[in-house]
């Protein structure tokens, strides 16, 4: 009786484990856009003379107009995109991220006044790294309707990231241009074809980053785009931003995830209730289980017939 028990018992537990096996992680894909995006800009060739110049833009921003800007322009001044998605409100607590994706769309080339195939054709490296300091988007260039003509950005108003501080007139960054990490996330060699996506593929250092966003929302502070001819003349990209109008050229953050598994309910149903059925029918086995007064003669028992 004894190893009929312990049989029905393995076999009870070996159902409910395998039940609760099919409740594995699930693969899901879920395409984000961001919460917010910015470009900062800095010195140029004519560094010391004011802001009215047009070209030393210490002082500017741009988080609403409809370009992102990573190049230097026609006075080799530096831009520098900002992007920022919000990781911990779209992906379930738990989820481990497995692939991500980032893609962004050329509006306009350095020096093509706006036309498509002119200006800059010689592939621009950008290089994608993780910032260390929070950042204000702001409402500079909501105004703007088209990204050419924005480049230069606009005065910033209190709280913006420039490229002295990550909040004008609040905070600066500790190095100008942006905190960031060392080393890159992702790297592009980004063309020159007007509408072209540009995709910075998953890394190991993309997935941790992305990872740590939605284990450690509060360390969200996004990535920053840097060129690496930012300091030459007539080398910027200008990617759609968040506020553009056709939300399929908006930067898009493509995220792979596993959800973390969770039991099917039929399965705990049935260890549960396994183990009860097994544990009553041990009882009725045992000595003075079941019909306890059958056959014997017990201060307890009574006869009813």
């Amino acid at each position: 009786m004894i190893s009929r028990a312990f049989s029905i018992k393995r076999g009870l537990v070996a159902a409910a484990l395998g039940l609760l096996s099919c409740a594995s992680s699930h693969a899901a894909v879920i395409t984000l856009t961001p919460s917010k995006d910015a470009t900062i800009y800095g010195a140029s060739m004519n560094q010391g003379l004011p802001n009215s110049s047009g070209q030393d833009l210490f002082d500017h921003s741009n988080g609403a107009g409809p370009g992102l800007f990573a190049g230097g322009n026609g006075q080799f001044a530096p831009h520098r995109a900002l992007i920022e998605f919000d990781i911990a409100s779209a992906l379930p607590a738990g989820a481990r991220v497995t692939s991500v994706e980032l893609t962004m769309y050329i509006g306009i080339v350095a020096g093509s006044g706006g036309a498509p195939g002119l200006g800059d054709q010689t592939p621009r490296t950008m290089d994608l790294f993780r910032l260390t300091r929070d950042w204000g988007e702001g409402t500079t260039g909501a105004n703007a309707t088209t990204v050419g003509g924005t480049g230069q950005g606009f005065p910033a108003n209190t709280g913006d990231a420039t490229w002295l501080q990550s909040a004008y007139q609040q905070v600066s960054w500790t190095t100008p241009g942006g905190d960031h990490v060392a080393e890159a996330s992702s790297t592009r060699a980004v063309g020159s074809v007007f509408g072209s996506a540009q995709t910075w593929s998953s890394t190991a250092l993309m997935i941790s980053d992305v990872q740590g966003w939605l284990d450690n929302p509060a360390s969200n502070d996004g990535w920053i785009l840097i060129n690496r001819d930012e300091t030459l003349k007539q080398t910027h990209r200008a990617f759609y931003s968040s506020e553009w109008p056709d939300a399929a050229m908006r930067p898009q953050l493509q995220i792979s995830y596993e959800a973390t598994p969770v039991p099917e309910p039929g399965a705990a149903v049935l260890l549960v209730g396994g183990l009860v059925v097994m544990l009553g029918w041990r009882r009725s086995q045992a000595p003075g289980g079941g019909n306890c007064c059958r056959g014997q003669r017990r201060p307890h028992c009574r006869r009813t017939h």
